[in-house]
């Protein structure tokens, strides 16, 4: 059967009825009633806290316990160097799933300040343990520390970090954990083409989530039966269930898939589904092992610092050299990146049709902690606006001409887009322009644009409009063995089932009120249950990565529309019926006799003649026989997509067509440096709209963080001791909408995406988009770029060589 998503027809009156739409997790947050995993509590519960590291790169020489081990209160206390831990290793970041690196679950070496290592102690308290940990006397051999990347990478630098283990075939000693160069196109040819070549270089400081909820799991054993309750979204029997052999010696299973059970509570700061990345499934791995130890009481391991402690995946110092003609067209680029991702050959070669394209990067160790995507796409999101904002300055041309005269997918342009679009059963429409126009009109850039440094408002302030775009996300379809939820109706309800945590981004009420819609029945008559395992049998796709929407309700579509099609065969069946001794089932006369399903109708939970609408029942009294005998559940299996052509011929790839856009208006003190947003326009395609106040939450939201990020948001190191100087919310800064303007929140709907209706994700979108906003709108303020991020007061005074 073909499996072609974009094409499903949308229900009737589904528009009509999403203003219904209400959260299923409003009530329990609201009234402060919703438990998240900081919150679990089970009798008998101990607590575990791990030694954080009071330098930027220290060995363990030795370490006395005795005393920590005498505390009343303390009930173990485990080192690096037992048996039960020595050689336990996983995952350091996320990449390492891609073959990158392997860490120490509790490392004898620690990687930078507050690095969780050494020592892990269970107690009865939280208090116990701190107190534990006071106590712990340890002879430490501090060791060089490096806090630049490009100073990491370089060939003569000191090694660092020597437990890790680097495992990708592109590793380079002595730090460097992979080094690659990737080419399309003629790159060289291009910029012989070009009319000029323009070269400049960018640089990202470091921030993290700073989230509210830190990282904390809840383990107990029952005999040979493992109980888990995580604050993370990726099932932790991946974690548990396959011999880690990194190391020196293979470390067995922790236990057998089919005896772990998860508890998923509600949580708090998980930014895209996988928590903390750099040290998630150590994390959890290391509460399996004590709770082990504890013979059957459950114990509750945190790390308070946790939220700080992951660094994102943008920073670093890009390299640019861009070619261009004088109408805006870029005819080649190269980014040389020091940082953990390829940014040339990701986002911008799936959403251009520059021909000739070069990315190279060098990740390198680093003692500030692990560096994994909290927002991702920024990495992308940064240089990809940088080139367009300085290929229209350096020809005086309207940055938003410049991204439309290099629109296109994977070095094709928008003509050959569109024949592609006509050919796959797509409409025919160009997404960048419409989100263009879009923020335009609302803006009102016509009317406010000007030339850089040129206008002063009447306050004395510079006036600055600026401007970025990219590529919408995700753009795909699941495929089999992604997304596995479960229909099951019963009482007229019908139950959404499905491993997933909410993280409070709210994509449970779109996947109901599709449900709803396909099967007929009112948006009240759903419900969602998830966050407890079956060990995955059912299984929501994660909320990161913005898949979660596409992914989820593209199979809950098939799904419903399997369900529906029960129903209307329960309606003409005979019915099932016990007799008087419960013991003989026998035959009653169908709810709708002498009819054929396709006669029947599913509206507002009532199954209906559709020639005598006055014909109707409940959908429950009609389902609710038939669930000892054929129970209402459907579990369909999404297909594979395939067939795709471009003129005539197989093209396999599954190209980028939707985008967004972002506009916001700014005011720059240039006595004080103070750049002052005042203006805000969000314009998303998001292909095929599922829930409202969803997506403009998440348009909303994302505004403020990538706004942080482009104006606030960095960590800062002593030079001297690469101590971290801002692990608290008081001296690490974010953006709050106490900072920032309300945004006007636009949504484009083309169905140029692969998915159910052709939908695109949302989640991370505008956070990652708006990251880097702030270059334009001071470029176009002041006339002077600021190529070092965030663009904070001091920097814009360096830049109009105040200070």
């Amino acid at each position: 059967m073909e499996y072609r998503p974009w094409t499903w027809k949308v229900p009737e009156n589904y528009k009509e009825t999403q203003p219904g739409i209400k959260r299923q997790d409003a009530h329990e947050k609201v009234s402060g009633k919703a438990v998240y995993t900081r919150d679990i509590y089970l009798p008998g519960l101990l607590y575990a806290k791990i030694l954080n590291s009071p330098y930027a790169h220290a060995k363990i020489k030795s370490i006395d316990t005795s005393e920590a081990e005498a505390l009343p209160g303390v009930r173990d206390v485990l080192k690096f160097s037992d048996p039960d831990i020595e050689y336990d290793s996983g995952i350091g970041a996320w990449y390492e799933v891609s073959g990158m690196y392997d860490v120490l679950t509790l490392p004898g070496i620690s990687d930078y300040y507050q690095h969780p290592m050494g020592v892990a102690v269970v107690a009865d308290s939280d208090e116990i343990c701190d107190r534990a940990l006071r106590l712990m006397k340890i002879e430490w051999e501090e060791r060089p520390f490096i806090l630049d990347m490009e100073d990491s990478v370089q060939p003569g630098a000191v090694k660092v970090m020597s437990e890790i283990k680097r495992v990708h075939s592109k590793a380079r000693e002595p730090n460097t954990i992979v080094a690659d160069d990737v080419t399309y196109g003629n790159v060289e040819q291009g910029f012989a083409e070009a009319d000029k070549i323009i070269e400049y270089k960018i640089r990202r400081t470091t921030h993290s989530a700073a989230g509210v909820e830190a990282a904390a799991c809840v383990a107990q054993w029952r005999g040979e039966f493992l109980d888990i309750w995580t604050h993370h979204q990726d099932i932790p029997q991946w974690f548990l269930v396959h011999p880690t052999n990194t190391r020196e010696k293979t470390v067995p299973p922790l236990a057998e898939w089919s005896r772990i059970t998860v508890t998923m509570p509600y949580q708090g700061a998980l930014f895209g589904g996988y928590s903390w990345l750099g040290y998630s499934s150590c994390f959890t791995r290391l509460a399996v092992i004590l709770a082990r130890r504890a013979e059957g009481r459950p114990v509750k391991l945190t790390f308070d610092e946790s939220n700080f402690c992951t660094l994102s995946d943008d920073a670093g110092t890009y390299t640019c050299k861009i070619g261009a003609k004088k109408d805006g067209s870029i005819t080649a680029f190269h980014w040389h990146v020091v940082g953990v991702r390829n940014s040339a050959i990701e986002k911008t070669y799936e959403c251009t049709g520059i021909p000739n394209i070069r990315g190279s990067y060098e990740w390198g160790l680093v003692n500030q902690g692990h560096m994994i995507c909290i927002r991702h796409g920024a990495h992308c999101s940064l240089p990809h606006n940088v080139m367009i904002d300085r290929v229209a300055a350096e020809f005086g041309l309207d940055p938003t001409e410049v991204a439309l005269k290099n629109d296109g997918c994977r070095g094709h342009d928008w003509e050959w887009i569109t024949r592609y679009q006509k050919e796959n059963g797509f409409p025919q429409r160009w997404s960048l322009k419409e989100v263009i126009d879009k923020g335009k009109e609302a803006i009102g850039w016509d009317k406010k644009w000007h030339a850089p440094g040129t206008k002063r408002l009447p306050n004395g302030k510079m006036h600055g409009l600026g401007f970025v775009e990219i590529n919408e996300w995700t753009w795909q379809a699941p495929e089999p063995a992604m997304t596995y939820a479960s229909l099951m109706l019963r009482n007229g309800i019908v139950a959404i089932v499905g491993v997933r945590s909410d993280i409070g981004v709210d994509s449970e009420s779109g996947a109901r009120h599709i449900v709803a819609s396909e099967t007929g029945l009112k948006y009240e008559d759903t419900v969602v249950h998830m966050r407890r395992s079956d060990n995955s049998s059912f299984y929501m796709w994660q909320p990161g990565g913005s898949f979660s929407t596409a992914f989820i309700n593209t199979q809950l579509v098939l799904a419903a529309r399997e369900l529906k099609r029960k129903l209307l065969e329960y309606a003409v069946r005979p019915t099932p019926a016990y007799n008087t001794s419960h013991f003989f089932k026998t035959e009653g006369p169908p709810a709708f006799p002498d009819k054929k399903p396709e006669d029947l109708d599913i509206q507002d939970s009532h199954i209906f003649e559709k020639a005598n609408p006055a014909n109707r029942k409940t959908v429950r009294e009609v389902a609710d026989i038939f669930w000892d005998a054929d129970p209402a559940i459907t579990h369909p299996v999404v297909g594979r997509i395939s067939g795709l052509t471009m003129d005539g011929k197989p093209d396999a790839n599954l190209y980028v067509m939707g985008r967004q856009a972002h506009f916001i208006e700014v005011e720059v003190d240039t006595e004080t440096g103070l750049v002052d947003v005042t203006n805000i326009v969000c314009v998303n395609d998001i292909g095929h709209l599922f829930n409202p106040r969803g997506a403009e939450a998440q348009q909303y939201g994302g505004a403020v963080m990538g706004l942080s990020r482009s104006t606030i948001e960095e960590h800062a190191w002593c030079p001297r001791t690469g101590v971290r100087l801002d692990l608290d919310l008081v001296n690490y800064r974010i953006g709050t909408m106490n900072d920032f303007p309300p945004s006007t929140c636009l949504i484009n709907e083309s169905h140029l995406g692969y998915a159910a209706f052709g939908a695109y994700g949302i989640g991370e979108n505008t956070g990652a988009a708006m990251s880097g906003i702030t270059v334009s709108a001071v470029y176009n303020a002041i006339g002077k770029w600021i190529m070092e991020y965030p663009t904070t007061p001091d920097r814009v005074l360096k830049a109009l060589e105040k200070i």
